[in-house]
């Protein structure tokens, strides 16, 4: 009796253990990524709002169109501009720790790999 009480408990422990354990979730495709963001800089003054178009983003704005990108738990991109067509007015880069601007670049002119490793 003592020996099924054992196998019965240790049953119930990996089931416990190995059962309930989730897998990695697949990384969103729709989710926009501090590389990503790096790769889309290079275009610079090229950049548009159709070149997010794929990333979830929520809009934000009031008076001026604007979307918020949240990337990790340090940053986030917001770009903002009169409408939804063309060329935005800011396409910026923000820390989220940040409270002054020396947080916030511009990706399509500032260098956004230097940005990133100085925090």
């Amino acid at each position: 009796m003592r020996r099924k009480i054992t196998v019965l408990l240790i049953t119930i422990f990996v089931l416990g253990v190995f059962g309930c354990s989730k897998p990695e979730p697949e990384p969103d495709p729709h989710q926009l990524t501090l590389d990503k963001v790096v790769e889309l800089s290079s275009k610079g003054e090229e950049l548009t709002w159709e070149d997010f178009e794929e990333y979830h983003g929520v809009e934000c704005g009031s008076g001026l169109y604007i979307v918020r990108y949240d990337i990790d738990d340090d940053y986030e991109l917001v770009i903002g501009g009169t409408s939804a067509v063309g060329s935005p007015m800011y396409i910026n880069l923000v820390r989220k720790d940040s409270e002054d601007e020396s947080g916030v670049i511009d990706i399509r002119t500032e260098d956004v790999q230097e940005f990133i490793e100085e925090a």
